[in-house]
């Protein structure tokens, strides 16, 4: 598909800080790539264990990283020195983290520590990386989220992954009024399903324990498994993979536009929320899922 022309949005010159960026595949690189094809200068934020794979992204132009792990304060604080004295436009943050058992077990059996470890690293850290950056960032400037329609229902598949998701929209409020005054904005993004690898080892945690599926009634993950298994792939990862790809199709079946959501899609959407084009947006949930958001849960 090809992608918008976005010539003209005003980003030229810009700085943009991105958190979260893990490797090519994640939605935090296509956001960021994006940006820096439209002339702005792009500053992404990974965790150390990610760096064999982030130092091969540091070669595209326009763009420079620093680690910035948000359990770290140091690090964190690090990251954002650079802009005293060069404030920050634009702020994403795409930062997510639960364990198997919020997405595999009954809700009720999900235990504290893996809940709150969820909520602290997939909500709060968007909390905390406006802290961090308030002072730097410019009047009008833009930060922004991403999150996942089960935020709103409950879909089978996400667990209790989703009210972390439902605490970050409220933060995401919350922030809007905060900031505001200082005519800064703050929204999220929530895509449809789209492959990263996050979403991949989503699969294969339901992959590893069948009877996830039967207990959260998982139905569109079960039949997209089965599909995949029909295929004989070679290994777990790939039948996890292709299983996921299964997944968009019969997501996009119930879509109003009946299309899969790309990273490309989703790094638009971001540009849009970055430029001045959206000034007057703030405190939203902007959902980029061909409408599937409006049709009953998966």
């Amino acid at each position: 598909m090809m992608a918008a022309d976005h010539r003209g949005m005003g980003l030229e010159g810009k700085n943009v800080a991105v958190l979260g960026v893990a490797d090519e595949s994640s939605l935090a690189w296509a956001i960021a790539k994006r940006f820096a094809e439209h002339g702005a200068r792009v500053f992404i934020g990974y965790q150390q264990k990610f760096f064999s794979r982030v130092r091969l992204l540091l070669d595209n132009p326009g763009v420079t990283g620093d680690r910035c792990d948000i359990e770290k304060d140091e690090e964190i604080a690090n990251f954002f020195a650079r802009f005293q004295n060069n404030p920050l436009d634009v702020l994403v943050h795409a930062i997510a983290f639960a364990p198997n058992e919020l997405f595999t077990e009954p809700a009720s059996d999900c235990g504290a520590d893996a809940f709150c470890k969820s909520l602290t690293i997939s909500a709060h850290s968007l909390c905390k990386a406006v802290r961090f950056a308030k002072p730097s960032l410019r009047e009008w400037g833009s930060v922004i989220t991403l999150t996942y329609q089960a935020s709103e229902r409950a879909e089978a598949s996400y667990g209790l992954m989703g009210v972390s998701k439902s605490a970050l929209e409220s933060a995401v409020r919350y922030l809007a009024l905060e900031l505001g005054p200082k005519k800064i904005r703050v929204n999220a993004l929530s895509p449809g399903p789209i492959e990263t690898v996050a979403a991949t080892g989503i699969m294969g945690a339901f992959l590893r324990n069948p009877a996830a599926l039967d207990r959260q009634r998982a139905r569109a993950f079960q039949e997209a498994i089965e599909m995949a298994r029909a295929e004989n792939h070679p290994d777990p990862l790939a039948v996890a993979s292709a299983a996921w790809k299964h997944f968009q199709a019969l997501a996009a079946k119930r879509c109003a536009i009946e299309e899969t959501v790309s990273k490309e899609d989703v790094a638009d959407s971001a540009l849009f929320l970055g430029s001045a084009y959206s000034r007057k947006i703030t405190g939203q949930v902007i959902h980029i899922d061909c409408g599937l958001s409006t049709a009953n849960a998966l």
